[in-house]
């Protein structure tokens, strides 16, 4: 077993297994909630063996790599955004006639839950949860500074002026550096009514005003403004470690990112909505349930993604993740309503919030590309920005067209 893997085995003792399933995930602080999930399954399908592996994040990937062309584990296993190049290598199983022959109603889902994972009229995974954006900020430190906390729906000027007021006790505010777009520079593009990938999947919009003006906004912040941390700044210490420490007065994340910000800052944390350009939106985002097309345990493998994706499931496992299933999001939001984090639900829902750009043909390498084209700005003081967004935007439009 690879270094820092844990494995849990879920089986009724006194049942024969007539069948066994691996399942890879890779949040370590879901694993209390994986395994109620595999309890609760187990108590009414206790001929069925699951094997839960946690692998860390940063292997996660790999593992899938060279695993799921061989065949070998895992059957079941989570995905998110970087599904396309699952579905075109044929390594996802089309769950699509599973779904209608079972009467599984995906009505149950947000819409926009289930477009994440759905091509050409086929569904290739069951959404187990989705993320909310928003902007997170230290009451402690506007306190100090006698400045008025943040508000919704903030316009960027506003925005500026509330850093530019922050700023003298302490750098603040982790945008970009990690170039973790779902969280900061996608958002921003959105709101201003722009895109990275076209709307039909096959090229690319990054080089447009919308996208431009944001990413020029945002780096003006660093370099211009000097009311966010600079991109070398950050190789030292993650945005949101520093947020966390009390070191930065605001940050925009994930809902994934709650817990741990209400365990450090406790009452003096608050949440707003994000800044707004032109339209109130956030990325859209969210994990799913994969069967391996390869899986030599298929109906097993469904009765327990159907089980996952289920509302008793997704109860149970509504304290560490947003739950996709209707109602249950509420459960979460609940959890933390002492930091009005029923905030962070609406975002999805926006008209104007779009997905992680997606390209139905060479999506890892599109990514890469934009990955190394943002890295570029935010890392140079005097980036040209609209010719790096230019020579992206052509590049990707060479391999995904």
């Amino acid at each position: 077993m690879v270094a820092g893997m844990t494995s849990v085995t879920a089986l009724a003792d006194d049942t024969k297994a007539s069948g066994k399933i691996n399942f890879y995930y890779w949040d370590a602080d879901q694993t209390n909630e994986v395994n109620k999930v595999i309890e609760l399954f187990n108590e009414q399908n206790p001929d069925v063996e699951v094997v839960a592996t946690q692998i860390p994040s940063g292997e996660y990937w790999t593992k899938l790599q060279t695993s799921l062309p061989t065949g070998t584990e895992p059957d079941v296993f989570w995905m998110n955004r970087n599904i396309p190049d699952y579905i075109n290598a044929d390594l996802v199983m089309d769950l699509t006639d599973r779904i209608e022959s079972d009467g599984v109603d995906m009505s149950v889902y947000p819409q926009f839950a289930q477009d994440l994972y759905s091509r050409d009229g086929s569904i290739y995974a069951i959404p187990k949860d989705y993320d909310g954006i928003g902007l997170f900020y230290n009451k402690a430190i506007f306190d100090e500074m006698g400045v008025d906390y943040p508000t919704d729906d903030m316009s960027w000027d506003e925005l500026k002026d509330l850093a530019t007021k922050t700023t003298k006790r302490i750098s603040l505010w982790d945008l970009f550096s990690q170039n973790i777009g779902n969280i900061c520079y996608q958002d921003f593009i959105y709101s201003n009514g722009g895109r990275i990938s076209s709307e039909d999947n096959i090229g690319c919009e990054v080089n447009e005003e919308p996208a431009v003006e944001a990413i020029q906004y945002l780096h003006d912040l660093m370099y211009v403004d000097k009311v966010a941390p600079s991109y070398a700044e950050l190789q030292e210490m993650k945005g949101t470690d520093m947020f966390a420490a009390g070191q930065a007065a605001m940050i925009t994340a994930g809902s994934w990112s709650l817990s741990s910000f209400a365990d450090a800052l406790g009452d003096d944390l608050g949440i707003c909505t994000m800044p707004v350009a032109k339209t109130p939106a956030i990325t859209v985002h969210g994990l799913g349930y994969c069967i391996s097309s390869k899986t030599e345990n298929p109906d097993a493998c469904w009765e327990f993604v159907k089980f996952c994706a289920s509302k008793e499931a997704q109860e149970a496992t509504a304290a560490s993740a947003i739950p996709a299933y209707k109602g249950c999001d509420q459960i979460w939001a609940d959890t933390y309503s002492q930091y009005d984090a029923e905030k962070l639900l609406a975002g999805a829902y926006y008209e104007g919030s779009l997905g992680n750009p997606w390209w139905d043909k060479n999506f890892t390498d599109a990514n890469t590309i934009l990955t190394e084209a943002m890295t570029n700005i935010w890392a140079d003081e005097n980036a040209d920005i609209q010719a790096i967004l230019d020579q992206c935007d052509a590049d990707i439009e060479a391999i995904t067209k």
